[in-house]
């Protein structure tokens, strides 16, 4: 009766029996699934699989057509403990194994010193001594450990050859190849020599900026790094070689340096257009950079509805500098008036418009942005909840921007292609635009008037005619506008005018790249009436 029970186990059960005794490893797994042979994967792959003592293949691997029975099988691979275990396998199922590879570890102890003081080297013990310790293999780096008071750590790394590097401000970097052997601990000893000054990686972020920008964008920031501790000083002179600008730095206490210059002078005045020479002085070396203040260089935060840069509803002709760039994302909330297609008349159905914008200027003058929306609209009436999705882009070019006069004028095509229902519910829809922004540009104010043909495409060659009109204020932190455009399409059954209307602002903090928007408007499109809030978060460069 025994043998008979243990008979049906065995049947019922070979899972149970062919994983047994091959491991205490948790993350170890031994699975039957349907098929025949065996299948080995490992973590890490690449594990030179050994069966009955033959080297057969490196993991992942499969063995589909291996016939019934008990096999010993290692696992090795340099670097990390073997494994073995014993399987049986059966001819009606597939055995699939899963293995965590555990690495062969030991033990460093290192120790990084400074040279002993002698007799005329007094001054060492005025360089701060903090070294940073850095392990790894070859050019990899595994940890880094920052080492207090004693300069002694001990460090648990894979077996083999690894290099310890040792780094301190004020010091030379120094390194050592040291053998790990598993279970031992192996002992090194680093000795760091000062380092001789120097400066290094000159660089800005902004070689050419106007300091009427908001923020940072006013501004441009220098960066370099030193080897070791010292003074210094920044000057920037002007055209005529006179010092417009100086800066003391007391003491370098790290390698990276960083100074922000926002185009004024000595007594806060800002500078006129031209070219400036920024010097790095410091330990009787002297580096220089070029930096130019231009006043036409004019990064303006615009909304990018519909892929359009400007007001919400009325297009702009400003672009930005070349290489200069936008990204926005937000969202909308609103009750949005949308044609029944079934009668000539418009049904408010509340909608969660999300959108992503980027703007970029690739070369003066011209500019590029493009959108990508998501718009989920929730049960009214006479619908159920629904969702689409569209982009859009254009181009601008900008024909007339100067300082000389107070007029901007350009010239720009847009396209939009839009799934069922996901035209983004602030814009005209599918289909091609010829738009033309004019502003008059008075001190803080931009006043802009708009006029645009659009093609709906398939419905006819005949375009609907759309005037946008706005104003915006650019203030120092901020901006706010407002904008309305008419909608007037000729071909449609039902030439009812649409009219929209909003308001927005632009906040961006006096350090930050990064600006907040928030809007609001109406949108009437006979017999229906809707509105809409929204924000929306961006960076700007």
């Amino acid at each position: 009766m025994i043998k008979l029970t243990f008979l049906i186990i065995l049947f019922l059960f070979p899972l149970r029996l062919a994983a047994q005794n091959v491991s205490d490893i948790t993350d170890d797994r031994f699975e039957e699934v349907s098929g025949k042979g065996m299948v080995i994967r490992t973590n890490p792959a690449g594990v030179k699989v050994f069966i009955d003592g033959a080297e057969r293949a490196v993991t992942p691997a499969s063995f589909i057509n291996l016939p019934a029975g008990e096999y010993n099988i290692r696992l090795s691979r340099e670097g990390y403990k073997e494994r073995s275990f014993q399987v049986t396998l059966f001819s009606t199922s597939r055995l699939v194994i899963s293995i965590k590879m555990e690495e062969e570890r030991g033990l460093v102890l290192v120790s990084v010193q400074k040279p002993p003081v002698t007799q005329g080297s007094e001054s060492l013990n005025n360089i701060p001594f903090n070294p940073q310790i850095i392990t790894g293999a070859l050019d990899e780096i595994i940890s880094t450990e920052v080492l207090h008071n004693t300069h002694n750590v001990l460090i648990s790394m894979p077996a083999g050859y690894r290099t310890i590097r040792a780094r301190a401000f004020g010091w030379e970097n120094a390194s050592e190849l040291v053998l790990i052997s598993e279970n031992e601990t192996a002992e090194i000893n680093i000795l760091m020599q000062p380092a001789s000054f120097k400066i290094s990686n000159v660089s800005q972020n902004r070689k050419k900026f106007n300091p009427l920008n908001a923020g940072s964008l006013g501004s441009t920031e220098f960066r370099f790094d030193v080897s070791a501790p010292a003074s210094g000083k920044i000057t920037i002179k002007g055209a005529d070689d006179s010092v417009v600008y100086a800066k003391n730095i007391e003491n370098f206490i790290t390698w990276h340096q960083t100074f922000s210059w926002d185009g004024k002078d000595l007594s806060g005045s800002t500078l006129p257009e031209g070219k400036y020479t920024v010097l790095i002085e410091a330990e009787n070396v002297t580096l220089s950079l070029t930096t130019e203040i231009n006043y036409s260089d004019n990064i303006l935060i615009l909304t990018l509805e519909s892929g359009i840069s400007g007001l919400t509803f009325s297009p702009m002709p400003h672009v930005l500098p070349a290489g200069s760039y936008q990204i926005t994302a937000g969202a909308l909330f609103g009750s949005f008036p949308l044609r029944n297609p079934a009668a000539c008349e418009q049904i408010n159905t509340l909608g969660l418009p999300f959108e992503i914008n980027m703007r970029i200027a690739p070369f003066n003058r011209i500019e590029l942005t493009t959108s990508v929306n998501i718009v989920p609209y929730f049960k009214n009436q006479a619908q159920k909840s629904f969702a689409g999705w569209g982009i859009s882009g254009s181009a601008k070019f900008n024909i007339i921007e100067s300082s000389s006069i107070p007029l901007a004028f350009a010239a720009g095509f847009s396209y939009t292609w839009a799934g069922n229902s996901g035209e983004q519910p602030l814009s005209p829809g599918k289909g091609a635009g010829f738009h033309t922004p004019l502003s008059l540009e008075l001190s803080n104010f931009s006043i802009a008037f708009c006029p645009a043909a659009f093609w709906y495409g398939p419905e006819g060659l005949v375009p609907a005619l759309f005037l946008s009109t706005g104003v915006l204020y650019k203030g120092s932190g901020f901006n706010a506008g407002l904008s309305a455009r008419c909608e007037l399409d000729f071909i449609k059954e039902c030439f009812n005018p649409k009219y929209l209307a909003g308001a927005e602002v632009n906040l961006y903090p006096l350090l930050s790249n990064i600006f907040i928007s928030f809007s609001a408007g109406v949108i009437y499109h006979k017999p229906s009436f809707g509105w809409y809030g929204g924000f929306r978060v961006g960076i700007v460069d």
